[in-house]
C-alpha cells in the first residue's frame, strides 16, 4: 500500500546522512555516505550502512546531480528495513521543511525543464 502522498521519483542520487542529534561542528566526522533510491517532494528512500532508529532526527544533503544543487534538509526516520546480505540498510526519512527554498530547490530539479538560449531574436 502506497503511503506517500507526493509522487516518487526514482533516481540514485549520492547522500550525506548524519544523526541530527550531534553538533553540526562534527558533520563530516559523524556523517555516513549514503544513497537515494527515490525522492519526493516530502521525503526520501535512502540506503546506507549505517542503521538509523525509526523517530531519529537527521541532516540529509543530497546530491541533486540533474539540477546540479545540493538539498540540505532535516528529517525523520519513519521506517527502515535491514538488507539482505552485502545489501544496505535502507530508511524512509520525511523532510522536516523549515524553509521554502528546500521545498523550491525540489520543484526545481523534479519539473524544470532545460531550456536552451535562442540563437536567434528577432
Amino acid at each position: 500500500m502506497e503511503h506517500r502522498k507526493d509522487k516518487r521519483f526514482e533516481e540514485r542520487d549520492r547522500v550525506i546522512i548524519r544523526d541530527g542529534g550531534r553538533s553540526s561542528q562534527s558533520f563530516a566526522k559523524n556523517a555516513v555516505n549514503a544513497h537515494t533510491y527515490d525522492v519526493s517532494l516530502t521525503g526520501a528512500r535512502i540506503g546506507c550502512q549505517k542503521d538509523f532508529p525509526v523517530g531519529a532526527l537527521v541532516h540529509v544533503v543530497i546530491d541533486l546531480e540533474r539540477s546540479e544543487q545540493f538539498l540540505r534538509v532535516d528529517g525523520r526516520v519513519v521506517w527502515g528495513q535491514a538488507g539482505q546480505g552485502d545489501e544496505p540498510f535502507e530508511i524512509g526519512v520525511q523532510f522536516l521543511h523549515t524553509i521554502p527554498d528546500t521545498i523550491l530547490a525540489l520543484i526545481k530539479h523534479f519539473y524544470a525543464k532545460k531550456v536552451g538560449i535562442p540563437s536567434l531574436v528577432s
